[in-house]
């Protein structure tokens, strides 16, 4: 396949840029009202293909997610492939200067945050040479996982209460995909609550963390278990034609991107199996809440008390799903385009 043949005619603009071993795609959806809010993640040097349809996936996503929180900035991604010898501080370091050098030429129209597959500390060495990276570790806001797996809590009340007209989580069954910032938070939430929880994670060392308070499960396993609620938070694409058949859940509720690997096909088979999803870019938009709040000069405290919105939107995509019959995540972008303000 082409690159053209990936590249969605919606999108404003993609850039591939290089320095040292750092390449770069950053995907433009939407330009807002000249400042742009994505992270970067980081995959693969092999990627190809899937690094750039990650990015205008993602930044199609992003701009929905502001839209749908009544912000006026546009939604943008950026994908790094990582070296075959591994990250290195050299390697970081170009990161940011290739985020400060998209700033300074379009005078700061690129705000970002990490994302998967950089560690926290990685945030640090790459804020060295940018000013416009944000939810760094340490710093007086802190990563964005706290506020993204708050507002996730929020959306999973607001499905439960859809699904069994009960917010409780006190007695229901959740199954966590993914240990990371947000899913070892959320997986301790509602664990508190008094949620069965059931957890995965390829690293060893964060499972052991958990061995006294949930019930570890083989990553290959997770997402197939009879529980009320499948949060994902990790990888993307984990809901697709293969998996569906194989879901035993009853809500789709997690802190993941791109949760669908088909937004269409996937949306109508689980609206007709009857399992609710809440809709990745509306349910996990604490993070960016955070990174508005930062940018604004505001306060973790006023990122934290923006949350409730998440589960408002939620209840109206799930309330327009139920009466039109179709899935929320046609609904939800149907309400974000319309929301869209430039």
């Amino acid at each position: 396949m082409k690159l053209q043949d990936l590249i969605n005619k919606e999108h404003k603009e993609i850039i591939i840029k290089q320095k040292g071993k750092a390449r770069m795609v950053l995907a433009y959806h939407t330009y807002g009202n000249g400042i742009c809010f994505g992270g970067v993640r980081l995959l693969p040097a092999d990627s190809g293909e899937k690094a750039v349809k990650d990015a205008l996936r993602l930044s199609e996503a992003m701009t929905y997610k502001l839209a749908l929180i009544g912000s006026p900035y546009g939604g943008c991604k950026a994908v790094v492939f990582e070296p075959v010898e591994g990250k290195s501080d050299d390697f970081l370091i170009n990161i940011g200067t290739l985020i400060q050098e998209e700033n300074e030429k379009q005078k700061g129209r690129f705000v970002s945050a990490i994302d998967f597959g950089f560690e926290p500390d990685d945030a640090k060495i790459i804020r060295e040479t940018t000013d416009y990276i944000f939810a760094i570790k340490d710093s007086d806001f802190g990563q964005s996982g706290v506020t993204t797996a708050y507002g996730v809590l929020e959306g999973i009340k607001a499905s439960l209460q859809e699904k069994y007209r009960t917010s409780t989580i006190n007695r229901r069954s959740f199954a966590i995909q993914g240990l990371g910032s947000v899913g070892s938070i959320l997986a301790d939430e509602l664990i508190k609550l008094g949620g069965d929880v059931y957890v995965s994670d390829l690293d060893q060392l964060t499972l052991q963390k958990f061995k006294d308070k949930a019930k570890i499960v083989n990553p290959d396993e997770i997402a197939y278990l009879d529980v009320d609620v499948f949060a994902p938070c990790g990888p993307a694409y984990v809901i697709n034609s293969e998996s569906i058949p194989k879901l035993r859940c009853e809500i789709i509720a997690g802190g993941a991107n791109c949760v669908l690997e088909d937004e269409v096909k996937d949306d109508q088979s689980l609206f007709e199996r009857g399992i609710l999803i809440a809709p990745d870019y509306v349910i996990n938009a604490g993070g960016v809440m955070q990174g508005i709040a930062e940018l604004n000069g505001e306060t973790l405290k006023d990122a934290m008390q923006r949350l409730p919105i998440i589960a408002d939107n939620l209840r109206r995509i799930y309330s327009v799903s139920k009466e039109q019959g179709k899935g929320t995540y046609a609904v939800a972008k149907e309400l974000a385009l319309s929301m869209i303000k430039t």
